[in-house]
This record gives structure tokens, sequence and C-alpha cells, in this order.
């Protein structure tokens, strides 16, 4: 069995969706002149520790745009389903590596995540930021999650409200909002989406499956700039985002 301390890892992004409230498919839009889908694969790309990139969605347009882009790592893509743990399971049989790969599972209209962020979530995916012993659901030796998670504390008060009444209000301190890429071991992902599609349909992203199945679900600090494309709104952010790191490395180089 492969050391999981150094065990290989591989990128699952998603990228099939239509954009209904974008109003177009968000992944292709051109952010800086550039699809946003290839800022994605970009990020996984210059990523060390990733060894292949495998996507789901458009085949055609997909392999075109790595292919022209020079992605050395793009590896196939897949078609989506009819909903992202579909798309999910669907991108998963591509997958013939050891179960012990790490497989990152990332929306791609997440256009923004950085290999930095990358490289922090398979580290803590290959137990290294794990201080207690932990028996991980999948056999993995102690000190190895069964998940890991990047997310930022919510700032904002939380109400739980319903037909226009508010019935609850949470505390803040123990909650976390959700980004990708979520990491996880590629024997587990398989069992989890071997589950029936009413299950599938009612999970809210990977984690939640593993947890399910009462997995240890790791979180390590997420990115505010790793901010997902769900409206107009969310386009002029993400070029000025993509503007100032430009501009960063401009001033570095000179």
């Amino acid at each position: 069995m492969p050391d999981p301390a150094v065990a290989p890892a591989v990128a699952l992004v998603l990228a099939g969706g239509t954009g209904t409230r974008m109003g177009r498919p968000k992944q292709f839009i051109d952010l800086l002149g550039v699809p946003a889908l290839l800022h994605t694969l970009r990020a996984f790309e210059r990523t060390p520790e990733i060894a292949r990139i495998y996507t789901v969605g458009d085949r055609a347009c997909i392999e075109d745009l790595a292919r022209e882009a020079g992605i050395s790592k793009y590896t196939g893509c897949a078609p989506p389903g009819e909903s992202r743990p579909f798309s999910t399971k669907s991108g998963l049989l591509m997958c013939r590596e050891d179960p012990e790969t790490i497989v990152l599972i990332h929306d791609g209209s997440r256009c923004l995540v950085t290999p930095n962020l990358i490289e922090r979530v398979i580290q803590a995916a290959r137990g290294k930021e794990v201080a207690l012993p932990y028996n991980a659901l999948n056999g993995s030796p102690n000190g190895t999650p069964d998940g890991v998670v990047p997310a930022l504390p919510v700032s904002d008060t939380i109400k739980v409200a319903r037909n226009g009444t508010i019935l609850d209000t949470l505390d803040r301190a123990q909650l976390q909002a959700a980004q990708t890429p979520q990491a996880f071991r590629l024997g587990l992902l398989q069992k989890v989406y071997a589950a029936s599609e009413e299950s599938l349909l009612s999970a809210t992203d990977d984690a939640s499956l593993v947890e399910r199945a009462g997995g240890r679900v790791q979180v390590v600090a997420g990115e505010k700039t790793n901010i997902k494309l769900t409206s107009p709104e969310d386009l002029v952010l993400a070029e000025a985002i993509l503007a100032a790191r430009k501009g960063a490395r401009c001033e570095v180089r000179s």
C-alpha cells in the first residue's frame, strides 16, 4: 500500500454547468480575455503535486481549450450528470489510479483558486496537518483524515426563516462556508458514490457524503478570493482580483 504521506494526487474539475443564473455557461465566460475554465486548469497545471487533470463537461470544447493552452496534465473528460453529484460520479469512472490516490474535486466555476490553496489541501489530505491519531474510515493509517475541505468562517449573522418569519439565529462561531477543491482518497469516493440515487441527490457537496458515512473531514483555511461565479456581479469582482494579481506579478518582475 502506498505511503499516505506521499500519495499521488489528481484533480477532477466539474465544468458541466449550464449557467442558469448567469444566463450562459459560466465556465467559458471570458475573464480578462481568458475563458474562466482556463484559469482553473492553469492553477492545477502549475501545482507540482497534481499528476493529472480530469474534467467533466463538454468534451470537445474542453479538449480544444486544454490543447490550445498547452495544459499538459489534461487527461480526459466525462459527460456531465443531471446534477452535481452525478457529474462527480461520472468523472470518477475515468479514474483508474490506486485507491489511495488523493482526488481533488473542484468546481470549475471557482476559477480563482490558487496553487497555494491546492497544495495546502493536498498536504492536509496526506495527514501532515493532523495532530491527533485517528483511524480513518477507508482504512488509512492513523493521522490521515477521510476528507479535507477548505472553508472560511462565516462573518454574517445567519437566520433560519420560514414563510418570512425568523425561527432561529445560528451561532456563527461554529459555522464555516465550504469551498473547493475538496480532497478524498479515490477508494473512499468510489464507495460513497456507490450509494443510492436518492442519497446522491440530497448531497450538497462531496464532503457531506463522507460525513454521512461516518468519515472525519478536516477543515483548512480557504481563501476569500476563491469565489464561485454564480451571478453577473461576480464577474466584476473576479476580473478585479485577476487584474490585481497580474499587477502584483508585474511589480515582482520589475
